[in-house]
């Protein structure tokens, strides 16, 4: 009589299994037995809870079980950005790690002197995605405590009592395999709590700023992998962010931006003469950096924030405000303080190229020299180009009909790529890569004296400035200063002028340096050159007589 109800009550079980879920694991890879349907499982060994759970004579770890553990001691991840500290594995972590680890063979069960023989004498794990092994360097971090604090310390990351019921904490708090994992079933690969898919696991408790409006999640052909696209929960190859590119740059140019993927081919452009050398450096970059004592390097991410990215204001259209694609990315203010989040392109620019311990070769020697550009567009110098604010000139003639003196402009309306948008081609916007020197994104001749004129050695200069206005006689108000620079003598634009600006805080007076005056010292004596725009006189080494009068 007891075996005849022991065995209606298995029909009971066997036949409510498929609706609640008791049998879900006959199904999964988790199923080690002989029934199993997955390429490690046992030899004749039939029981399927048996690999991890036992009713009788089961170890002193709960929950019932029956597996030997790992001793093992592990790497663990590490971040700038990891505001918890992670210990070693304990709880639901060890119990899945004593498996994952591949230190204990797979039928190695508590009790057993021997591990049951599995197909193929597979001992251990074999080599492969679930083979963790002993670093946890290239995987998501467990074993912490997910509190609200530590929601509101980290920030972007969802409060856990909000947390959808799917994830589960243990003890109300630990965060383990378990939040992510329910090893007895797998409805949506991986034994995934909760489908991934358009990232609605990783969105559950990370809560990035700007994401849900972002490129990288809304892009057609990127939005269904989100965030794995560029990370790895598990084996990540850019340990730190758990990035899948092995370099910072790699993570978006081997995987999107190398025209193959769906992204603008950036990777054809930093094959120029000329770029931002992402490939230069490798592992410096970090989120949390200061542009004053940071190391010399350029990255992608220095630019552009991959979860808040965007098209809006794009192509750039009202400076000096950022566009969508520099959105969220750290910056440098006009008095040369650090801000989370640039309001303007020119802050961008500043963290790299103002107030830092870089050494910069100086291409352009000049009477007044600064590298730092924060300084040379500093809008209480004599003369500047409208960056940082409007220009000191209420009078500027030469400009072309669609700019005006109440205009500012980008950085990048001279220094982009020279197939960009903006410089009439198709190709990315920004300062990836140019053929031309300085990263122009036209030509700018300045480096030879004399130089024959044509308009194309000015592109650069004609963009904004018309050149009949400054070399028609019948046109300019500017006499003939120009025609007999530029055209007779055939003196480059840069032997006079500065572009970016001269610096008060190295001398500058409105008196010798008011239209951008500061010579090019290669082709002008320093110390004898001088410019007055008040009795309008110049006096320099290549005149045949001073003071030259205009």
């Amino acid at each position: 009589m007891k075996s005849f109800y022991s065995l209606l009550t298995l029909l009971a079980v066997l036949l409510l299994a498929p609706e609640t879920g008791v049998a879900d694991i006959l199904a999964t890879k988790h199923n080690l037995s002989v029934s199993g349907p997955g390429t490690i499982k046992a030899t004749s060994e039939d029981r399927v809870c048996v690999f991890c759970h036992t009713p009788h004579h089961a170890s002193d770890v709960t929950p019932l079980w029956n597996r030997q553990m790992s001793s093992s001691i592990y790497n663990l991840y590490a971040s700038t950005t990891l505001v918890s500290s992670p210990g070693q594995p304990t709880g639901g972590a060890r119990l899945c790690l004593s498996c994952h680890d591949g230190t204990i063979a797979v039928g190695m069960l508590f009790g057993r002197p021997d591990p049951v023989p599995m197909t193929g004498g597979i001992g251990t794990l074999p080599p492969g995605g679930s083979n963790l092994g002993t670093d946890l360097a290239d995987d998501h971090p467990i074993s912490m405590a997910y509190t609200s604090s530590l929601a509101t310390e980290r920030g972007e990351l969802v409060d856990p009592a909000l947390l959808p019921v799917e994830i589960h904490l243990e003890d109300g708090m630990m965060l383990q395999c378990t939040a992510c994992h329910n090893p007895h079933k797998d409805p949506y690969g991986m034994f995934l709590v909760m489908d991934n898919t358009y990232s609605g696991l990783c969105t559950s408790c990370h809560a990035k700023t700007g994401w849900s409006a972002g490129s990288h999640a809304t892009d057609a052909a990127m939005a269904e992998m989100g965030c794995q696209n560029c990370h790895a929960s598990h084996g990540a190859t850019g340990f730190s962010h758990l990035l899948r590119g092995t370099t910072e740059e790699g993570n978006c140019l081997a995987n999107c931006h190398n025209g193959s993927g769906s992204g603008v081919d950036t990777q054809r452009v930093f094959n120029k003469l000329y770029v931002h050398p992402v490939t230069a450096t490798a592992g410096i970059h970090d989120i949390r950096e200061n542009p004053g004592t940071m190391g010399k390097h350029v990255e992608c991410q220095d630019c552009h924030n991959p979860h808040q990215l965007n098209a809006q204001a794009a192509p750039l259209s009202a400076a000096p405000a950022v566009n969508g694609r520099l959105q969220g990315v750290s910056g440098v203010n006009a008095s040369g303080t650090p801000v989370e989040e640039a309001v303007y392109e020119y802050e961008v620019c500043f963290k790299c190229h103002a107030d830092n311990q870089f050494v910069y070769t100086v291409s352009v020697p000049r009477v007044i020299q600064e590298s730092n550009e924060r300084l040379r567009f500093d809008l209480a110098n004599p003369s500047y180009h409208p960056v940082v604010g409007l220009g000191k000139n209420s009078h500027v003639p030469s400009l072309r009909p669609e700019w005006s003196e109440a205009d500012s402009i980008y950085c990048v309306d001279c220094h982009a790529s020279d197939d960009s948008l903006r410089a009439g081609g198709t190709g990315a916007e920004g300062p990836h890569g140019s053929i031309y020197p300085h990263l122009l994104l036209a030509q700018y001749e300045q480096d030879s004296y004399p130089m024959p004129y044509a308009a194309s050695n000015y592109a650069l200069c004609f963009r904004c400035h018309d050149p009949d206005v400054l070399f028609n006689p019948a046109v300019s108000t500017f006499g003939n200063s120009h025609v007999s620079h530029v055209q007779v003598k055939q003196v480059p634009c840069s032997a006079c002028h500065d572009p970016h600006g001269v610096p008060v805080a190295r001398g500058a007076t409105d008196t010798a340096n008011a239209h951008l005056i500061n010579f090019d010292t290669r082709f002008v004596d320093p110390l004898t050159a001088s410019y007055d725009s008040v009795a309008r006189t110049c006096t320099v080494s290549c005149h045949v007589s001073n003071p030259k009068q205009y």
